[in-house]
């Protein structure tokens, strides 16, 4: 989750209207717009480390054990690392 802090206090809510409402300038939106869009960029790299180091693992042993239990649990990860380390939108 992304948060930001304004006026001493941590936010998650980015839209534009909910931080206009806080008293916050275009500059300052933009700012931690950029900063979200940045961190979220970042994801890209710090998920396919968790693929490598978790993700594919799990695969190849489901794919040498064959069950429908061993398949759930690569899944299971796959969405957890994609939960961990959400994209951004025009990635």
């Amino acid at each position: 989750m992304f948060l930001y802090i304004f006026k001493g206090v941590s936010h998650s809510n980015t839209s534009s209207e909910y931080m206009q409402a806080l008293g916050m300038d275009q500059e300052q939106i933009n700012s931690v717009l950029n900063q979200q869009q940045f961190e979220l960029s970042q994801n890209i790299e710090k998920r396919a480390v968790a693929y490598k180091r978790e993700s594919d693992p799990l695969f190849m042993a489901a794919q040498f054990d064959g069950t429908p239990e061993s398949f759930n649990v690569w899944k299971d990860k796959v969405t957890e690392i994609k939960a961990r380390y959400p994209l951004p939108d025009n990635a």
